[in-house]
């Protein structure tokens, strides 16, 4: 086969012989040469290893590419706002209610009414008597305040003479036992010698029983004892029996 050969024997023509490419930039400084010394070679490319294996390694810890911008150029769905601040708002508000509802239970509580035969005692003890007039056996008004020490028996519907006289006799010497009914109560039968008569007064519109806040009358005595002083000590909405307020009567009398 044959091989063209050049004016030159087949050797690289000349520098000058062939016309530079216009669209070629020329050649940096120093490339092109074979240095004498090989190892200098070796160093290069000793050098271009490092630089290649330096790149990979970063390549492979470089941090993760921002998220593209949605191609539709709508924003991203914006984030839902934390419930968890008006929960706990929620929770506190919630937690002071009951405290204070519990408080108020608890305070009522305390000052429900002492119970006797199943009947609440209304919140009348150690309050003091309301003023009150009410008329005796023959119209004369009397002045209830004005009967302390005394033992105050409403006995309306109730047919109490025995309750009566037991309670007159109970009580010491100074304790004066006052009756009320809707009409003055009659005398007592069974008063023992030497027992003061009871004081019988009439209450036809229920006066008594609205200033004290009692329960309407029934077929029990509703008995107050009121102190000296015009102090409430005592009240049994249903009384039987002396010894339910005997030990108060006795204390009326010191």
């Amino acid at each position: 086969m044959a091989t063209h050969q050049g004016g030159n024997g087949g050797e690289m023509p000349p520098e000058g012989d062939r016309p530079r490419d216009p669209d070629l930039p020329e050649l940096p400084t120093g490339w092109g040469e074979v240095p004498d010394d090989a190892s200098e070679l070796s160093a290069e490319a000793e050098q271009l290893r490092a630089e290649l294996a330096e790149e990979r390694l970063t390549g492979r810890r470089r941090p993760p590419a921002e998220p593209a911008d949605d191609p539709s150029g709508d924003d991203p769905e914006p984030r839902q706002p934390s419930i968890s601040t008006p929960l706990l708002i929620m929770s506190v508000a919630v937690v002071i209610t009951l405290i204070s509802l519990f408080a108020m239970a608890w305070s009522g509580a305390s000052t429900l009414p002492d119970d006797r035969n199943g009947v609440g005692t209304p919140a009348v003890d150690s309050a003091a008597l309301p003023p009150l007039t009410l008329p005796d056996a023959t119209g004369r008004q009397v002045i209830l305040q004005a009967q302390t020490p005394m033992v105050l028996m409403l006995v309306e519907e109730c047919d109490c003479q025995q309750l009566v006289s037991a309670t007159a006799a109970a009580a010491p010497a100074g304790v004066r036992v006052v009756l009320v009914g809707h009409s003055a109560p009659p005398v007592p039968t069974g008063l023992a010698p030497g027992d003061p008569q009871p004081l019988r007064l009439a209450d036809p519109s229920g006066a008594a029983r609205a200033e004290l806040s009692l329960p309407p009358p029934s077929d029990a005595a509703t008995v107050i004892l009121v102190d000296a002083s015009g102090q409430i000590r005592d009240t049994v909405p249903a009384a039987t029996s002396v010894a339910q307020y005997q030990a108060e009567l006795t204390n009326l009398g010191s």
